[in-house]
């Protein structure tokens, strides 16, 4: 229920301040008539996630978003009114955040605005994906059939970034171990050797030579290092959220070893059920392409799409404007062509969709089989380099000391 704001006067003329629940202002103003009160002023007091103190802190973590998605879609597809919906969702939610968020979305409904664009209000809990995404079954009124697909996406989502975090934590512990080790022997180890070696007349290996140079650098100008450091990353950050930057970024996504071709199909799959879906209630191609483009989630690619859309336009085949785009795998290509020869697009692309959630699996599966080599290659080479660089000034001593 609504809550207001009021300034009133009592029987005796004084003022006072205070909130009342109503479910509309003139109901307030009566029900401050019959406890006596004089109404000056009655506001509505818009919620705030900030109300409750416990919220601030509290996240809406991936499962609550995908319980309320589910939640939602099962309300929904009961024909229950979005509005009704959202209020009953919101008494039912127990994270404190989500709750509050929920009742000023549903506040912004009431008051006429898009039930995408109340969400997109809130991106710290509904992401840019996930509002694009519910603005396609708005415009494709199948927002049910969309908010299945959330659900499927979220929860396929969650599994991926699990693996993928499962398969690469091994990898990453080994890596900041050595590079840990590495600091300590610059730091510490190589220092004592130092002394030493500045005073042997023997020429300095090259492994050696190197690890001095780092040693100097890192004694007497860490602090430049870490302001370049901060510096880099600060630039970085601030490039990738403009337009230019972010479309760089997300090609360069693309062509990263391993992890971009995971990427890729993960876009395949994003774009082949978007389309599929939208395509199923009748929305025309132009249109739907122009949606899949801001629901795929890679500028890059939405680019692309966009411009595919453009030719459409004009009369080209979709197939055509795929193979020219140079970013969609054959096979997406070929099946795309057999759908429109076919009359049977929408089968074809369900088809894409369950293969490349199968590639998924499989890839990110396999991902710490790939990673292993190299890791042990490059942890090889480390290891050798600083064996070498410590060990082989002393060998050249002793050869000369023997001589």
């Amino acid at each position: 229920m609504p809550t207001f704001t009021y300034k009133a006067l009592t029987e005796d003329g004084s003022s006072l301040k205070g909130t009342i629940e109503a479910e509309s202002q003139p109901l307030a103003a009566m029900q401050l008539d019959t406890m006596g009160y004089i109404p000056i002023s009655i506001s509505e007091k818009k919620p705030s996630i900030f109300d409750d103190p416990g919220s601030r802190f509290e996240k809406v973590k991936a499962e609550d978003l995908i319980f309320f998605t589910r939640q939602l879609y099962t309300v929904i597809k009961a024909g229950i009114s979005l509005l009704s919906g959202l209020k009953a969702l919101e008494e039912q939610t127990e994270n404190k955040k989500l709750k509050n968020v929920l009742s000023m979305v549903a506040k912004d409904i009431d008051r006429g605005k898009s039930f995408s664009d109340s969400l997109s209000a809130h991106p710290e809990v509904f992401n840019e994906l996930y509002v694009n995404m519910i603005e396609a079954g708005e415009i494709g009124g199948s927002l049910d059939e969309i908010l299945e697909r959330l659900i499927i996406m979220l929860e396929f989502s969650r599994k991926t970034s699990a693996n993928l975090k499962a398969a690469i934590r091994y990898p990453i512990m080994v890596v900041v171990s050595l590079f840990v080790a590495f600091g300590v022997i610059i730091t510490f180890v190589i220092p004592k050797f130092a002394v030493i070696f500045e005073k042997s007349t023997v020429a300095l290996p090259i492994p050696t030579r190197i690890m001095m140079l780092l040693n100097f650098l890192v004694q007497n100008y860490w602090y430049y290092g870490v302001f370049i450091a901060g510096a880099l990353v600060a630039a970085f950050f601030l490039y990738t959220r403009s337009k230019s930057g972010k479309l760089q970024w997300d090609y360069l996504k693309l062509k990263i070893p391993i992890l971009g071709n995971v990427f890729l199909k993960i876009y395949m799959s994003r774009f082949s059920s978007m389309l599929e879906t939208l395509s199923r209630s009748g929305t025309s191609i132009v249109i739907a392409l122009e949606v899949v483009s801001r629901t795929i989630g890679n500028e890059y690619i939405a680019h692309k799409i966009n411009g595919i859309a453009e030719q459409v336009k004009t009369g080209k085949g979709i197939t055509n404007s795929l193979r020219e785009s140079k970013v969609f795998p054959p096979l997406v290509i070929q099946m795309v062509q057999t759908g429109e020869e076919t009359g049977a697009l929408d089968e074809m692309l369900g088809e894409i969709t369950n293969y490349y959630e199968r590639e998924i699996d499989y890839t990110v599966s396999r991902m710490s089989s790939y990673i292993e080599p190299i890791l042990t290659v490059g942890l090889g080479i480390m290891v050798l380099f600083i064996a070498l660089a410590i060990f082989l000034p002393w060998w050249d001593m002793m050869e000369a000391f023997k001589g």
